[in-house]
């Protein structure tokens, strides 16, 4: 019984790998048949090719990738770190520039200015000590501030 049914299993493979005939009338419509096409008809075989297996690339070996993955994960991280530290280095920059027009502003602002000496005196500054202080206030402005 086995023999059998291995038969026909032959036999319905067999038929699977068909030709099929595509047939044209003079109308101009297609027809698809296993049969070959009558006469006067503009008939083309279609054949029934299994597609040729891809040509195989020569493939990276496991370590290959691997070293590959580390590779590209820690050129990763170096960027990221790099830009945390510009983003960083930006908001500080920001920061300083801030505090550095306050201070000139502070000075154009034409009010009595008071520090604390050493002693925990306050005192007020004269008109040439608030201009040095401008001068040393703007020159902060353009470092922070450009």
């Amino acid at each position: 019984m086995r023999a059998g049914l291995c038969f026909a299993a032959a036999l319905g493979a067999a038929s699977a790998h068909a030709q099929v005939y595509k047939c044209v009338d003079s109308a101009g419509k297609a027809v698809y048949s296993q049969r070959p096409c009558p006469a006067g008809t503009q008939s083309s075989t279609i054949s029934n090719r299994v597609p040729a297996a891809p040509v195989a690339s020569p493939s990276k070996s496991t370590a290959e990738q691997e070293m590959g993955f580390r590779k590209r994960q820690s050129e990763q991280e170096e960027s990221q770190k790099k830009t945390a530290q510009s983003e960083e280095q930006a908001k500080l920059k920001e920061e300083n520039c801030r505090r550095a027009r306050e201070q000139s502003a502070q000075f154009d602002a034409g009010s009595r200015i008071a520090r604390v000496n050493e002693k925990g005196e306050r005192y007020f500054l004269d008109d040439n000590q608030i201009a040095q202080e401008k001068g040393r206030a703007q020159s902060l402005v353009d470092q922070w501030c450009k």
